[in-house]
């Protein structure tokens, strides 16, 4: 039989650790949300060998007193709350006061802090939870933090980190959130002696986004603001010229926290739904504030899943005030560049706001053009209808011969009638182009003979840090099948050629779709050719062109060479096939 006993102290503070601090990035979380927290407005975040080695943060902030340095690494001590009933107003990105309990259980830790009360300094050393060193030094005012060997004494956490590579992209994102949401403090993060992201202080949102995000991104943005005394809202909207294949240029913060919110997401997306291609994402920034009361972020240690009262009229409202924003400035997809009257100051949080009256939804809709019975109840409803999905057999390649084109129809869509057996086709242009580019590239990969198109312009393609660093780790992907990429400098790439067989297509967007698929491990990229060339063709085929009857000839003919010409990479069918009996059942002309 299993006896009961009580853990150690230090066994205790490791496990609770593990709660808290889950890697170099969860680290440097709880250091700089506590800088945030004591008012700096500069901070430096210095890392090596992805963080596992070695984390310096640095801030200018109200540092502590001499007397309360030692306080602050006993776990449940904090300055954010005294009591429960604080949780429902809270204001600081901290409360717990478990982080650096936590950090110095498992790491050689190091503290100084001055206050501008005081002329010295105070600094402790802690090994895996144990005081090894304290001492009065001089300092400038604010904190600063080293922590080496993160989980020297927890070898069952330490070997589940990833590559310093992978470490470091997930910093690298943090803290370009962290700084998107505080515009009023300038972040420094050097990785491995260089500087990776830098943003100035007190600045617009828009300069911020700019320098985290790149300035293609940016360029895209419009922006919405919304106000009651319910709830406050401010965003910045993609327009209909970009778009992602995943969701990563979306940013959601709820009282100046970052947040993953599904509903929030969803509500957005829904505007969108109709305006972009099928798999495709609006881009993003979004800031909500909204009383403290109707929101729970004592869900998960990490504190960026959190729970919001009223979630569901929340995200029809963001549906009705982004599809209003849509049809209103979007009347094309040729929106390039910012309205002249957006708004460039920084962002302030206004928690002090409350959601408890749906009568205020229900007028915001009102007061959007929405009616309540019709778009704000239905929008959820409408989806298309398929009418005939009918695909060719495995015979078709014979039916070529007899096809004789009559014209398009609807801006992407080719009608064909095959005479001999009384058939009538429809094809999707695009779905066809699709499918002969990546047989086209996909064999000549296999041979090793992709020929490629050197752009006598360069194309200029501005990123974000993670990006610009991910297209630089894939470089050599990019080559293997057509794309010729160097780095310009400043966050920034050139494209010098591509694939002869995408010519016809968007540098920029060809580029994304590749770049959203890759994997952060080049090694784990290089076994997804095929879906990488799948992505590339995308972005590269025509749909709405309007194509001559010597084009489309050409087309039949390239599309009839094909292994698989019924239907594009993905699957969807490049024809619809009706027989004249069916034409004539639908006309009650026959049974």
């Amino acid at each position: 039989m299993q006896r009961i006993s009580i853990l150690d102290e230090s066994t205790i503070n490791k496990i609770a650790a593990g709660e808290v601090v889950e890697s170099p990035a969860s680290v440097i979380k709880e250091l700089v949300e506590n800088a945030i927290d004591a008012n700096a407005d500069e901070i430096l975040i210095e890392i090596k060998n992805g963080g596992k080695s070695y984390i310096r943060v640095t801030d200018n902030g109200s540092g502590m007193i001499n007397s309360e340095v030692n306080k602050a690494v006993i776990r449940h001590a904090t300055s954010k709350i005294t009591r429960i009933e604080d949780l429902n107003n809270l204001n600081t990105l901290g409360f717990r006061g478990e982080a650096l309990a936590s950090i110095s259980a498992v790491s050689r830790f190091e503290m100084t802090s001055k206050s501008r009360e005081e002329e010295t300094a105070k600094t402790l050393k802690i090994n895996g939870g144990v005081l090894v060193d304290e001492r009065l030094t001089g300092s400038t005012d604010g904190t600063t933090i080293i922590v080496r060997d993160l989980f020297y004494n927890v070898p069952a956490r330490k070997k589940f980190l990833k590559s310093d590579q992978a470490e470091s992209s997930t910093i690298s994102d943090l803290i370009s959130k962290l700084s998107l949401s505080n515009t009023g403090v300038s972040f420094k993060l050097v990785r491995d002696s260089q500087v990776v992201l830098s943003t100035p202080s007190k600045t617009s949102t828009l300069n911020v986004i700019t320098s985290v995000m790149g300035s293609d991104f940016s360029s895209s943005l419009s922006q919405i603001t919304y106000d009651s005394d319910k709830i406050s809202i401010k965003g910045f909207f993609t327009n209909l010229n970009y778009y992602r294949v995943n969701r990563r240029m979306q940013i959601i913060f709820v009282n100046g926290r970052f947040v993953s919110n599904k509903s929030i997401s969803s509500g957005i997306e829904k505007a969108y739904a109709t305006l972009l291609p099928k798999g495709k994402f609006p881009g993003f920034v979004i800031y909500i504030n909204i009383d403290p009361n109707d929101i729970d972020v004592n869900i998960h240690p990490q504190k960026s899943i959190v729970k919001i009262d009223n979630i569901q009229m929340i995200e029809d409202l963001i549906y009705a005030i982004t599809s209003k924003h849509l049809r209103e400035r979007f009347l094309s997809k040729r929106m390039d560049s910012i309205p002249a009257r957006i708004d460039n100051r920084p962002i302030t949080n206004k928690p002090n706001v409350k959601i408890s009256d749906n009568q205020v939804f229900d007028d915001t809709f009102a007061d959007l053009g929405f009616d309540q019975k019709d778009e704000h109840e239905s929008f959820r409803e409408s989806t298309p209808d398929l009418i005939i999905k009918n695909n060719p057999d495995a015979s078709f390649k014979n039916v070529y011969e007899h096809l004789n084109f009559i014209g398009p129809i609807f801006n992407g869509y080719l009608i064909f009638e095959d005479a001999f057996h009384k058939e009538l086709y429809i094809m999707d242009q695009h779905a066809a182009h699709e499918r002969i580019n990546y047989e086209k590239l996909i064999k000549a990969y296999q041979l090793r003979n992709i020929e490629i198109q050197q752009l006598l312009i360069p194309e200029v393609i501005h990123l974000s840090t993670e990006e610009y660093e991910k297209a630089l780790r894939n470089k050599d992907i990019f080559a293997d099948i057509g794309f010729s990429i160097y780095d310009f400098g400043l966050k920034s790439i050139h494209i010098t050629a591509i694939p002869l067989a995408l010519t016809d297509g968007s540098i920029k967007g060809m580029f994304y779709q590749l770049l959203d698929t890759m994997n952060d491990k080049p090694e784990n990229t290089v076994m997804k050719i095929d879906e990488l060339i799948k992505k590339a063709c995308v972005d590269s085929v025509k749909s709405g062109d309007r194509l001559s009857k010597k084009e489309v000839e050409h087309l039949t003919e390239k599309l009839s060479q094909c292994d698989s010409p019924h239907t594009c990479p993905h699957g969807r069918p490049i024809w619809i096939k009706f027989t004249r009996h069916e034409l004539e059942k639908l006309f009650n002309r026959t049974n």
